[in-house]
C-alpha cells in the first residue's frame, strides 16, 4: 500500500537502522583513543571530530536525498566510468576491506580473549551466514537492524556510557601530542580519516529501498524521511562518540599506556565489570560489525542486481560473504596493505560528487568529470602520503604549496578551484549558445 506519511516508530526504525550500518567497529575504536590523546581538551577535540565523523557523513546523506538516489551522483559522468566507480565502491566497502575488518575485530573483542585464534574459521562460517541470512531480506532491514539488532547494541552502549559518566576511571588526564595546541584541528583530521562520507553514498541505495517498501514512492516524501534518518543517525552518533572519548580521556587509573581504543575498552570494561566485561564489550562488538557488514553487503548486491542483468540479489549476496569469509582467514593484512590507498583515494572522489550536487543543473558534464578527475589524482597523493612513501623531494614542495596537504585533505582545494573553474566555464559556454541562437 503506497503512502507519503510514515509513522513515528517507523521513522525512528529507519534513523536507528541508518545509525546501526554506519557503527561499526572502527567508530568505537577511535574515540576513545582521541579522548585519551586529548585529555582536558576532549570537548575542543571532539567538536572538530563531530563536524566530520558526524556531520560529513549525514550531509552526504542530504546530498543522495537532494538528487533522489545515490546512482543518481553519477548521472552526469560517463556510463562506463560510473559504473566502474560503483563496482571499485562496493568492492571496496564489502568483501575486500570492511566486511573481513568486520569479522576478525568481531573475534578479537569476543572469542580471541578466552582461546585465541583457534576458534576463527568457525566464527567466520557463523558470522558470514547470519549476514546471509539478514541481508537476503533486504525488505526486512528496517525490522532486522532499526527494530531489533539495533535497540540490543543501544541497550549495551548505554550501559557503558552511563558507567562512564557515573564512575569514571580516572580524573580527566591532561592532553598530549598535537591536541595540546590544535585539539580542533587534530579532531577535524581524525573525524574525516573515518571515511564514513564513502560509506554514506553506498548506504543510499539500502536507505531508498527501504523507504519504497514501507509504501513511500514519492520524491519529495522520500527525501524528506532521509532527512529525518541522517538526523537520528547524526544524534545517536555524537552521543556515543562523546561518551566513547570521554572513557578515553577519564582513564587514567587503568594502568596502561594505550595504543589504540580497543585497549582502552578492553581496560574499562574489565576494571567495572570484571570478566563478564569482557563478555559485555564482545557482544557490543560482534553487533555493531553484524550490523555493519548486513548494511555493506545490502548495499553492493542492490546495485549489482540493477546493474548487472545477469546478477542476482541473491547470488551477489552469497558471493560477497563467501568472499569475505575466505580473506578473513586467508589474506586480510595483505588485502589490507592493498585496499587501504584505494579507499584514501574513492573518498575524495565521492566528496567531490557531494560537493557538486548545488551546482549540478549549471556545470557541464565534461566539467564534472574534470572535477573528479581532480580528485582523484589529488586523492592519490593523500593516499601515498598517508602512507608515508612520499619522495623527499615532492614531500617538501607539497608541504609548502599545496593546502591542507599536512592534514592528508591536499585534495580540497584543487576540487573546489575545478569546480568554480568549471561553473565558469559552464556559465559562459551557456552564454555562446544563447547569443549564437539570438
Amino acid at each position: 500500500m503506497l503512502t507519503t506519511r510514515l509513522s513515528a516508530r517507523n521513522i525512528a526504525a529507519l534513523g536507528f537502522m541508518t545509525f546501526a550500518m554506519y557503527l561499526g567497529a572502527g567508530n568505537l575504536i577511535f574515540p576513545p583513543f582521541l579522548g585519551f590523546q586529548a585529555g582536558e581538551q576532549f570537548l575542543g577535540g571532539m567538536a572538530g571530530f563531530l563536524l566530520t565523523g558526524v556531520g560529513l557523513p549525514a550531509l552526504a546523506l542530504v546530498m543522495v536525498a537532494i538528487v533522489n538516489g545515490s546512482d543518481n551522483l553519477t548521472a552526469a559522468l560517463p556510463r562506463p566510468l560510473a559504473t566502474c566507480f560503483w563496482v571499485i565502491v562496493f568492492i571496496v566497502i564489502g568483501p575486500a576491506f570492511v566486511i573481513p575488518r568486520a569479522i576478525t575485530v568481531a573475534y578479537q573483542f569476543s572469542f580471541a580473549p578466552f582461546i585465541g585464534d583457534a576458534a576463527l574459521v568457525p566464527f567466520s562460517s557463523v558470522f558470514c551466514i547470519a549476514t546471509i541470512m539478514f541481508a537476503l531480506f533486504p525488505g526486512k532491514l528496517v525490522d532486522t537492524l532499526g527494530k531489533w539488532l539495533t535497540p540490543m547494541l543501544v541497550v549495551i552502549l548505554s550501559v557503558l556510557s552511563v558507567t562512564a559518566f557515573l564512575y569514571p576511571a580516572g580524573e580527566v588526564m591532561s592532553a598530549s601530542g598535537p591536541y595540546i595546541d590544535g585539539a580542533f584541528a587534530e579532531g577535524l583530521t581524525q573525524g574525516y580519516m573515518t571515511m564514513d562520507a564513502l560509506g554514506s553514498i553506498g548506504f543510499g541505495w539500502i536507505i531508498f529501498r527501504a523507504i519504497q517498501g514501507m509504501g513511500v514512492e514519492c520524491p519529495k516524501a522520500t527525501g524528506k524521511y532521509i532527512l529525518m534518518a541522517a538526523m537520528i543517525y547524526a544524534v545517536a552518533m555524537a552521543v556515543v562518540y562523546m561518551s566513547l572519548a570521554y572513557i578515553g580521556s577519564t582513564s587514567s587509573n587503568l594502568g596502561a599506556e594505550f595504543t589504540n581504543g580497543g585497549d582502552i575498552l578492553t581496560a574499562f570494561t574489565s576494571h567495572h565489570f570484571g570478566a563478564s566485561g569482557t563478555v559485555l564489550l564482545g557482544m557490543v562488538m560482534v553487533l555493531a560489525c553484524l550490523t555493519t557488514a548486513i548494511g555493506v553487503t545490502t548495499a553492493g548486491s542492490e546495485f549489482y542486481s540493477r546493474t548487472f542483468t545477469k546478477v542476482t540479489y541473491g547470488k551477489s549476496v552469497w558471493v560477497a560473504m563467501v568472499l569475505a569469509g575466505l580473506i578473513a582467514n586467508i589474506g586480510l593484512e595483505q588485502l589490507l596493505a592493498i585496499t587501504l590507498p584505494v579507499v584514501v583515494a574513492l573518498h575524495p572522489i565521492a566528496i567531490a560528487l557531494l560537493l557538486i550536487v548545488p551546482a549540478r543543473k549549471a556545470l557541464a558534464p565534461a566539467m564534472v568529470l574534470v572535477t573528479v578527475v581532480t580528485a582523484l589524482v589529488f586523492g592519490c597523493v593523500d593516499a601515498v602520503h598517508i602512507l608515508g612513501r612520499m619522495p623527499v623531494f615532492w614531500e617538501q614542495a607539497f608541504q609548502q604549496h599545496l593546502p591542507l596537504y599536512s592534514y592528508f585533505a591536499g585534495w580540497i582545494v584543487p576540487t573546489v578551484v575545478a569546480i568554480g573553474i568549471g561553473l565558469l566555464v559552464s556559465l559562459m559556454g551557456a552564454r555562446r549558445a544563447q547569443v549564437a541562437v539570438a
